[in-house]
């Protein structure tokens, strides 16, 4: 009896946990996956107790996401079934199958504005099965749910529940029904192609071109004799010019529903680290925005927050910026909209201001 309610426990749970999950951010979702999984398998029916019907299962699949909301995938799994005869014990024999499963976000397809650190997806699927009780082989027809937890961007803990129908003879009795295995599966997913690297990791820039202008600049005044003749007895001082350091300004921009600063934006952030690393007396204002033509106002306000304070923590946490340089805010509403473009609004902009 423990077990069994052990086993609905995990497979009900799952309905819950979608309508609590927790936001976060994702790429544009297109990308090949390897997964793989572990578990138990029920075998339904056969009039014996529900721990005789248990067996271990597994699976590994390869598939591609072509956006957040839709995927395909295709599997190799089983290991044991088990099937009961009246007046006898329950025997286990292998079972293998092969499936072509289609993949749907459900969530994300009708609420284009979120952004969960959990995806449900449904599952459903056809495929080929062979069971060696009395050697068979069938259709297999599935249905499921899966929850893929984004622990990185390239790597997903998932949980997984399926209800896969086969023929009558799965099981060895001919009873001139369906037969079904139910299947729970935890496990983990690899995306390929993310651009996952360690975040702590990432080289800083050689200096940009504004900082070299710079620095050659003051390196010509150093070397420019400040005194120069003397006219009777008049010593006469050249006057030294004083080197302007103009501002700099950088963007970070975003997909829909990302807050977290994409790989490829942050060679931004790090020359505006480079930048107030040069000039210790130098501040700079982070601002985040996000654009009005998706989402509400309420999530559009909370996507530039967060946009913000990820650049703001880059320049802290990962380059040693002192927090206390950084004027860090974002738009108080949608309104505010830097760029006429819609979509290059998904941005956080930067300005280094050099103090003399």
């Amino acid at each position: 009896m423990k077990l069994k309610f052990l086993f609905c426990a995990l497979a009900a749970a799952m309905i819950p946990a979608m309508a609590h999950a927790e936001e976060s951010s994702d790429d544009n979702g297109a990308h090949w996956f390897l997964q793989g999984g572990l578990g138990a398998s029920y075998s339904v029916g056969g009039g014996a107790g529900f721990g005789e019907m248990l067996s271990p299962a597994g699976q590994v699949a390869f598939g591609r996401t072509f956006n957040p909301y839709v995927g395909v995938r295709v599997t190799a799994g089983g290991w044991r079934g088990r099937y009961h005869i009246p007046q006898s014990t329950c025997k286990g024999f292998y079972d293998y199958h092969f499936t072509g499963d289609f993949l749907w976000n459900i969530i994300e397809t009708f609420n284009h504005d979120f952004t969960g650190k959990v995806s449900p997806r449904l599952i459903a699927g056809a495929g080929f099965d062979r069971a060696f009780a009395n050697p068979s082989s069938s259709l297999l027809v599935r249905l499921g749910l899966a929850m893929d937890v984004h622990l990185c961007k390239a790597i997903d803990f998932n949980l997984e529940y399926q209800a896969n129908g086969v023929s009558d003879r799965w099981n060895s009795k001919n009873d001139h029904s369906f037969d079904c295995f139910m299947n729970v599966l935890v496990g983990a997913t690899y995306k390929f192609g993310t651009g996952y690297k360690c975040t702590s990791c990432v080289p800083e820039p050689c200096a940009q071109p504004e900082i070299e202008l710079v620095q050659k600049t003051n390196a010509m005044i150093e070397a420019e004799p400040q005194v120069v003749v003397v006219h009777d007895t008049i010593e006469v001082v050249k006057e030294v010019p004083v080197p302007v350091v103009e501002n700099i300004s950088r963007t970070v921009f975003y997909a829909i529903n990302q807050v977290q600063v994409p790989v490829e934006q942050e060679p931004h952030v790090a020359e505006i680290a480079q930048y107030l690393k040069q000039y210790p007396n130098a501040t700079a204002t982070v601002t985040g925005y996000a654009d009005k033509g998706t989402g509400t106002n309420a999530i559009n306000v909370r996507l530039a927050k967060e946009r913000a304070d990820n650049v703001a923590t880059m320049l802290t946490h990962h380059f040693g910026i002192d927090p206390a340089r950084l004027d860090v805010s974002s738009m108080l509403n949608d309104n505010n909209q830097p760029y006429k473009q819609n979509d290059l609004n998904r941005v956080v902009i930067m300005t280094a201001n050099y103090k003399k």
